[in-house]
């Protein structure tokens, strides 16, 4: 093998050069052709052993073969050897040496010698190992010297190969933490152009509700010819003017109808007939469009049936008789005219009509009421019981601080049927009139804190209502049982309220007349004696009678 190598002499190829190849392939080959200078040896190939066989593959290789095929058969002496835990391997102390595979014309070449690259797990028995193979055409042995030698370089290229792979795992790492880094921006970035389309859509459907704006701007997203419709099937915009019906020829497979929801309510649907695969494979920014596009639908159901509500309370006050069709509108909005209502009417004068229809719309619908602009007046119909007067009061209070400006309101009496609907809207108009004329603007009172002052300063409609309001039980009795409790209830109140004194004014036993007022009592109920009821009661008797006279 040439010149021999004492056992001082410095290895060649340290680890700690700056030149060591980075990468596993010129590693490997670095180690081969550093190994053959090491002992001038014509050829020296690295190979992976395994037991699997057993096998030895050449993985790197220098010498005049290198740019050959080099192999050794599965059953070289030196295959088991460093499985087994040998650091080293020569032919000179064990069996001969096979040849290696790829011969010139000077011979074949021989393995002499085999060393386990690595010494960083220590030398136990394995299932696959790394080893320098050096190669002479010639059986030589190797000395001494040249053994630890060999052992001290398969040490470093052992410590060599493990800093490669631990940099090719880093790299590896860093890699896919490069591609992870990649994708997570990639996914901001598409989050981030999700929500201002999110942004644009809803200012789309809230700011401007320009429908056709909005499919228009879909269609240009999506890629996709888009028409929105109602649940009942009325197209409210299409982004195409061919869109506005069913397009022939269309494959089944390119139209997609996607519903529009408002909560578990189902507004409509969005529906979209595709050119080519649509531009939201994943579907995410079509579910935000439906989003937006349940903004729309919503406020295009709100504002119907907003118009439907004010134009059925604009007939109720306007209509003395309802029909059946006026009562069957108010119950599909759910307004029930036989249960107790009251009609209050607002003046707030100086207010924009469509800032005063927008508090009106919002105040009424806190009890499912209705509400109405009429002749500059607000008006709205209130369900429940309340207090008439407290529901005046609240309207004014909250109309006056939302308008800044005072607000003058009336309540009528509570009512129900939809025929009294005219009748309490034109007693709570009086109350309204009588209170600007009386200069009691700015304040919310009821028909009945004013008591009978309205209706007698109405003229004579006035007066008839204001009988009717306040004996029409009495009058009825009378009238369908030819009774006599007018003129009874006439005697008692100029007899000072004495039933014996009113027998004698009559001619009658004060029984009878007992009697009459228990009757007066169950028509016109239980309070009907207290002083402001009495007064009206009163009133009302000799309006009654001298309308009766003349």
């Amino acid at each position: 093998m040439g010149g021999s190598t004492e056992q001082g002499t410095a290895v060649p190829g340290s680890a700690d050069e700056a030149g060591v190849p980075h990468d596993e392939g010129g590693l490997l080959r670095d180690i081969a052709r550093q190994g053959r200078r090491l002992l001038d040896a014509p050829a020296a190939f690295v190979a992976v052993v395994s037991e699997d066989g057993p096998t030895i593959s050449v993985r790197a290789a220098d010498g005049p073969h290198e740019d050959g095929r080099l192999d050794l058969p599965g059953h070289h002496p030196s295959g088991p050897a460093l499985l087994d835990g040998s650091p080293l391997w020569c032919a000179d102390s064990g069996p001969a040496a096979a040849p290696v595979s790829g011969s010139d014309g000077d011979g074949a070449l021989h393995a002499v010698v085999a060393v386990r690259l690595g010494h960083l797990r220590g030398y136990a028995p394995r299932r696959s190992v790394a080893a320098l193979y050096l190669a002479d055409r010639r059986p030589r042995t190797v000395t001494e010297g040249e053994r630890v030698q060999l052992a001290s370089f398969a040490r470093l290229a052992g410590a060599a190969m493990e800093k490669t792979q631990l940099l090719d795992v880093a790299i590896a790492r860093l890699y896919g933490l490069e591609q992870q880094s990649a994708r997570t921006a990639a996914d901001l970035d598409r989050m981030r152009a999700l929500r201002s389309a999110h942004y644009g859509f809803i200012d789309l459907a809230v700011a401007r509700g320009d429908a056709r704006a909005f499919v228009v701007e879909a269609d240009r997203r999506l890629g996709a010819s888009v028409r929105l419709c109602t649940d009942d099937g009325l197209v409210v915009a299409a982004s195409r003017s061919a869109a506005a019906g069913p397009e022939p020829g269309v494959p089944d497979g390119r139209r997609m109808v996607v519903p529009v929801l408002a909560g578990d309510r189902r507004m409509g649907d969005l529906l979209l007939e595709m050119d080519s695969p649509l531009a939201d494979p994943d579907g995410q920014l079509l579910l935000l469009i439906a989003q937006a596009a349940a903004v729309i639908l919503r406020q295009l159901d709100d504002s119907r049936e907003s118009q439907a509500r004010r134009a059925l309370l604009n007939e109720l006050i306007t209509t003395p008789q309802p029909t059946g069709t006026l009562v069957e509108r108010a119950r599909r909005l759910g307004v029930r005219l036989d249960r107790p209502y009251v009609v209050v009417v607002l003046r707030p004068d100086g207010v924009s009509p469509h800032w005063a229809s927008m508090w009106s719309a919002a105040f009424a619908a806190r009890g499912d009421g209705l509400s109405a602009l009429h002749d500059d007046d607000i008006v709205l119909l209130l369900p429940g019981e309340a207090d008439p007067a407290e529901i005046a009061r609240t309207a004014a209070e909250e109309s006056g601080a939302l308008f800044g400006r005072p607000v003058t309101a009336a309540a009528s009496d509570s009512g129900s049927g939809p025929e009294r609907v005219a009748v309490r809207y034109r007693q709570a108009l009086r109350c309204l009139d009588v209170m600007i004329s009386m200069e009691l603007a700015g304040r919310g009172v009821s028909v009945r804190e004013l008591g009978f002052l309205p209706m007698l300063l109405a003229g004579r409609e006035g007066i008839d209502q204001f009988i009717d309001a306040t004996l029409q039980p009495v009058l009825d009795y009378d009238r369908h049982r030819d009774g006599d409790l007018a003129r009874t209830l006439d005697a008692y109140f100029e007899a000072g309220r004495s039933p014996t004194n009113a027998a004698e004014l009559l001619h009658m036993h004060p029984n009878t007349v007992t009697r009459r007022l228990d009757r007066v009592k169950r028509l016109l109920g239980p309070t009907w004696q207290l002083p402001a009821r009495a007064l009206e009661i009163q009133l009302a008797l000799r309006l009654h009678r001298l309308l009766t006279e003349l």
